[in-house]
């Protein structure tokens, strides 16, 4: 038998090392093939085209053979006969690896819906090219097969001496099966990345492509697979990370992110009456916001200090911590009086906590957006994000806080995340930009040296959508939580950490004065006017009775009074 007509060889030697075009007359192409792999088949609106032939690429060990039976035991599933064709392996050892799957159904192979053939046992008599064509194609028409998987198509080629032969082989062979209105699966053993199939053909005669492969991201071993390409349909190329379990193969979704969320005018507290009044009454509900700071400044203080201020409204809130277990948390806020333990125990608190590792990122994320809706969640705390980049690259660390917080404005869901800055004096890192364009607030805590002494500073980077306080201020950590005090003025290079001072308040200066003319005593009587209230006229009637009572003479009642006034007039133009 020759293989191929001449208008076939004909079409195959015009395109050598182009696309090649199989008959496309197949009366079952367009519809769907399930894969039994629920992400896949989503991002594939219902599957792969029934008809069409599929070229599974990987290394040993990907995870082709998986996939395979996955593939072909949906089909016995949805009523169709199956036939899978090896070459590679035997069927006991393989039905022993595949036992243990949930979606293994023994009973599938005792009926026949699902034939298992190991071709290395007809090698012997039928080791022409168009015999093992011709026996595929009988197995095919006997069953009435809508599915096959031939694994692999690297090994059922090998032993054809001509590279002409082989390409030709595999033209026929996956026009033939279309032909039938057989989905076919073909898996393709390669090593080298960069490549699709061994023999530079596979992918030419392929109406779609799936790569499946493992990598390695700061030493961890990660598996991914991606769509390379599938003829009348459109989809989504992104890498597809996937784990092996006992279900077989499970993707993690790959959330699509667009900007038709909705924008809130609700103002939502963070929890602080003095941030709130900074921030001219609160975050708007929805947003996002990102607390930045060293180590001990008081980033997962500030968010659990919003996340409190959210369960005693009787909102649901969701705790997500890289870095600290439940208990650990509990017991952290239980130091500050809030009762998180009881929270959890009432429902309106759950936990999310797990080192960034021990999950994919499309995982921790199908997990979290999982909670956020079955809990119909209304805040939210990520602490801390800066915590991926112990174990994956920049650009996943972006796409993931890119799509949680998509994700998460989506549902209207108000979060603080925290980014731990690496430098102690240093009001961010550059890490920080990898996030910081995502989010719509950034408050910044850091650390000043001032006098010899390290004290707390707190400011408002940013706020979209309002004006907030300019102001740097200072604040402690307290057992109530975050107190913020005054302001920072008559400072300067703070933000670049080399803080001095570059002028007196007017309290100093008043004080000052009140030390010039009164000496040591000036101290305690300065004290008790701002108590009062450091009034212009209550300090000037003060001057005026020390002038009486003789303790100053009048040249310096006058000069102090004169002192004062000017510093009070430099105060109320300044205000």
């Amino acid at each position: 038998m020759e293989i191929g007509t001449e208008s076939q060889k004909d079409s195959l030697k015009n395109k050598t090392g182009q696309e090649i075009i199989v008959d496309m007359g197949r009366s079952e192409f367009g519809r769907s093939a399930s894969s039994g792999i629920v992400e896949l088949d989503r991002l594939l609106d219902g599957g792969f085209p029934k008809g069409s032939v599929i070229l599974l690429s990987g290394s040993s060990g990907s995870g082709k053979t998986i996939f395979s039976f996955q593939w072909l035991f949906e089909g016995v599933r949805n009523g169709e006969n199956c036939i899978y064709l090896t070459l590679t392996e035997s069927i006991p050892n393989m039905l022993k690896n595949l036992e243990g799957m949930t979606f293994f159904d023994k009973s599938a192979i005792e009926k026949d819906k699902l034939k298992l053939i190991d071709l290395r046992d007809y090698y012997g008599e039928k080791s022409s090219d168009y015999e093992i064509l011709d026996f595929i194609r009988e197995q095919v028409e006997k069953k009435g097969a809508k599915r096959i998987c031939i694994d692999s198509i690297t090994a059922l080629a090998y032993n054809l001496d001509e590279k002409t032969k082989i390409r030709k082989f595999i033209f026929e062979l996956g026009q033939s099966l279309s032909k039938q209105g057989c989905t076919t699966i073909l898996t393709s053993e390669v090593t080298d990345k960069g490549k699709l199939s061994m023999y530079d053909v596979e992918e030419f005669i392929s109406d779609s492509i799936v790569r499946i492969y493992r990598k390695t991201v700061k030493g961890e071993t990660q598996r991914a697979m991606k769509i390379i390409k599938v003829r009348g349909k459109s989809h989504r190329s992104d890498e597809l990370f996937f784990r092996i379990t006992s279900d077989g193969i499970v993707v993690f979704p790959k959330l699509i992110y667009s900007l038709d969320y909705g924008a809130a005018n609700e103002r939502v507290s963070t929890g602080n009456l003095v941030l709130d009044k900074m921030l001219l009454g609160g975050i708007f509900r929805g947003s996002s916001t990102l607390i930045t700071g060293s180590a001990g400044t008081g980033k997962s203080l500030t968010s659990m200090q919003f996340m409190s201020d959210g369960l005693n409204r009787g909102e649901n809130c969701l705790y997500i911590s890289f870095e600290e277990s439940k208990g650990q948390v509990i017991r952290n806020a239980g130091a500050m009086g809030w009762d998180f333990d009881g929270f959890e125990k009432k429902g309106l608190l759950t936990f999310r906590c797990a080192y960034p590792n021990e999950k994919m990122l499309d995982e921790h994320l199908a997990d979290i957006m999982a909670v956020a809706e079955k809990k119909k969640i209304k805040r939210c705390v990520v602490d801390s994000v800066s915590s991926i980049l112990h174990s994956f690259s920049d650009d996943s660390l972006t796409a993931f806080t890119k799509s949680l917080n998509n994700s998460l404005k989506k549902s209207n869901i108000t979060t603080f995340f925290t980014w731990a800055t690496t430098n102690m004096l240093s009001a961010s890192s550059p890490e920080t930009a990898l996030v910081s364009t995502l989010v719509d607030n950034i408050i910044s805590l850091r650390y000043v040296e001032i006098n010899g002494e390290l004290q707390l500073i707190l400011n408002i980077i940013k706020i979209r959508g309002s004006d907030h306080s300019k102001g740097l201020a200072k604040y402690q950590i307290t057992g109530n939580g975050i107190s913020i005090g005054g302001s920072m003025a008559g400072y300067e290079g703070i933000m670049t950490g080399v803080t001095r001072k570059v002028a007196a308040s007017a309290e100093e200066k008043l004080e000052s004065e009140f030390k010039t003319y009164l000496g040591p005593v000036g101290t305690s009587a300065f004290a008790e006017l701002k108590a009062a209230g450091l009034k212009a006229e209550t300090m000037l009637a003060y001057i005026d009775n020390l002038q009486k009572k003789g303790i100053i003479d009048q040249r310096d009642a006058e000069a102090f009074r004169a002192n004062v006034r000017e510093i009070i007039g430099e105060g109320k133009k300044k205000d």
